[in-house]
């Protein structure tokens, strides 16, 4: 059962790097009751069941496959899907026995949308899908939010968790070494020595990708992780105003008791994602956890995309780093 989905006329498409905070800025954009959450529908691991390679990218010329995908990934967009659950195995058994009952978060918050009754906009969080930006744009006319996060604070993020997305992972790279690295056609196919590298490589594709995308489309939303954390309620009310999204004080007070300063810098031990924290310190308490040898490391591998975007101090590279 679904309720009149055609009353939702302001899809809006949230991406980024994994660990950028892109489940953080998708959930507060959902507060208003009129807005649904659909969590990560391309993610192989918890979206659709067609969907089975990671961060996938179209070009303009679609081949068979790419045809059966665009036509999974429309029904999206008439709540005409199911969502996988993801169960890991590393999970708590009541978390397991839980998510087995009602589903994980994707399954779970697909559900509540399909049932509401008051919603006129939706938030696709995908982070997976980031390299299909330009494609959801045109084809269903999302709106997107960018979100950036320091190449430094990123790395150290994904090793607390010991996640590690790499250039091999990425699916479709021919096609994305023609439309944006045709002056550097081996950098998607480096070997790099360790995971630091390698993520660094990474946010460097991602994000060469994005800002070029987003240079040519003035009214995409391209906001950074530490804007969030210095500023949540004004960067909050500017994106909603933005995005057409009713506002209010309650979202205000809501916004302020997850990022106060009272809450602790650091995640509790053993989450993955923990939300209610002091946001203004979160950079630096994330790049102060790596070594000078591996801020230089990152740095040089960034540096041509980082620097449209952060100054060289934010790196640290002198080591003398408040701690």
């Amino acid at each position: 059962m679904k309720i009149a989905v055609d009353k939702i006329k302001n899809w809006i498409f949230v991406t980024g790097v994994p660990r950028s905070g892109t489940t953080f800025v998708g959930k507060i954009l959902s507060l208003p009751l009129q807005v649904d959450y659909i969590h990560e529908p391309l993610n192989p691991q918890c979206g659709l069941p067609e969907i089975t390679k990671w961060y996938r990218y179209f070009g303009s010329d679609f081949d068979f496959e790419e045809m059966q995908c665009d036509r999974a990934i429309a029904r999206i967009f008439n709540y005409d899907l199911t969502l996988r659950s993801n169960i890991p195995q590393k999970d708590p058994w009541h978390r397991q026995a839980m998510k087995k009952l009602i589903g994980s978060r994707g399954p779970f918050y697909l559900c509540l949308a399909k049932l509401n009754p008051f919603h006129t906009a939706a938030i696709l969080k995908d982070p997976i899908a980031l390299f299909l930006t330009e494609y959801l744009y045109f084809r269903f006319q999302v709106k997107p939010v960018i979100i950036i996060k320091h190449p430094a604070s990123f790395v150290a993020s994904i090793k607390r968790v010991k996640f590690s997305p790499s250039p091999d992972k990425i699916s479709d790279r021919d096609r994305l070494t023609q439309d944006y690295f045709a002056n550097e056609p081996d950098f998607l196919y480096r070997t790099w020595a360790d995971p630091v590298q390698a993520a660094a490589a990474f946010w460097r594709i991602a994000y060469k990708v994005l800002l070029t995308q987003a240079s040519q489309y003035p009214h995409w939303q391209v906001i950074t992780h530490e804007q969030i954390s210095q500023s949540p309620v004004a960067t909050f009310r500017q994106l909603y105003q933005n995005l057409d999204l009713p506002w209010s004080s309650s979202i205000e007070r809501k916004i302020i008791k997850q990022t106060q300063s009272s809450n602790s810098t650091e995640a509790k031990a053993g989450v993955v994602q923990d939300f209610k924290r002091n946001s203004a310190e979160i950079f630096e308490t994330r790049r102060n956890s790596l070594s000078l040898e591996e801020r230089i490391i990152i740095f040089e591998i960034v540096k041509d995309v980082a620097l449209n975007i952060y100054p060289k101090e934010s790196f640290a590279l002198d080591d003398k780093i408040t701690l």
